[in-house]
């Protein structure tokens, strides 16, 4: 059986059932509050109806993690806040329809109300693996000497090759190499902290080879 492409990693989640753990929910929501955002702006909806959602998703969350099981069998976490995200749209326009809502508010309502397609799951997916890694990088990026930094960004992110960066800085290729190897794998640590899901692990082969 194929995994879930919709997976979070569980040590995260049961650290959430401590709503006094502050380090964990911040992180939650460094993670998600942004993917979230994101979701709605895409659908162009406004921005004081976008915070409006995020609080609303954040808050059945807190609900959610009151004695919460992990059981995968039961379905997987993105895949929970995916849903959850669009009932909360759809909850907050129907709350709404006191007032009138324009012509692009009701399409993106209706498209809200229909099954997601394979379109829309990839696109919170691919959201999902933005938000990851930018937060993984921010994290880590104090971690490392500028010069560390700066070779991993050129040949890991920016896709150049380890000798033509080498000369460039006056390192060695080795060097280079060593110091793109040093930073992916702090990456993969840090975001295997949060999510280890395939598409990470195979993300960081990609970034390994030179």
């Amino acid at each position: 059986m194929s995994e879930d492409p919709l997976l979070t990693r569980e040590t995260l989640l049961l650290r959430l059932r401590d709503p006094a753990d502050d380090a964990s929910w911040r992180e939650f929501a460094e993670i998600y509050t942004p993917l979230l955002y994101r979701y709605c702006q895409k659908r162009e909806i406004k921005k004081q109806d976008s915070a409006d959602i995020v609080q609303e998703v954040m808050r059945s969350v807190s609900l959610a993690m009151k004695g919460f099981e992990y059981d995968p069998q039961k379905g997987k976490f993105k895949g929970w806040l995916f849903t959850a995200v669009r009932n909360a749209i759809g909850k907050h326009f129907k709350k709404a329809s006191k007032r009138p809502i324009t012509a692009a508010e009701t399409r993106m309502l209706q498209q809200i109300e229909d099954k997601p397609d394979e379109r829309e799951i990839h696109d919170w997916e691919k959201d999902y693996r933005r938000e990851l890694l930018g937060w993984a990088i921010e994290k880590i990026r104090s971690e490392f000497a500028d010069r560390i930094w700066n070779a991993f960004e050129q040949t890991a992110l920016h896709g150049r090759e380890p000798g033509d960066v080498a000369t460039e800085t006056g390192m060695s290729k080795n060097a280079v190499t060593l110091a793109k190897f040093r930073v992916v794998k702090r990456l993969r640590e840090k975001a295997q902290s949060v999510d280890a899901e395939n598409w990470e692990a195979e993300m960081i082969e990609k970034m390994q080879k030179v």
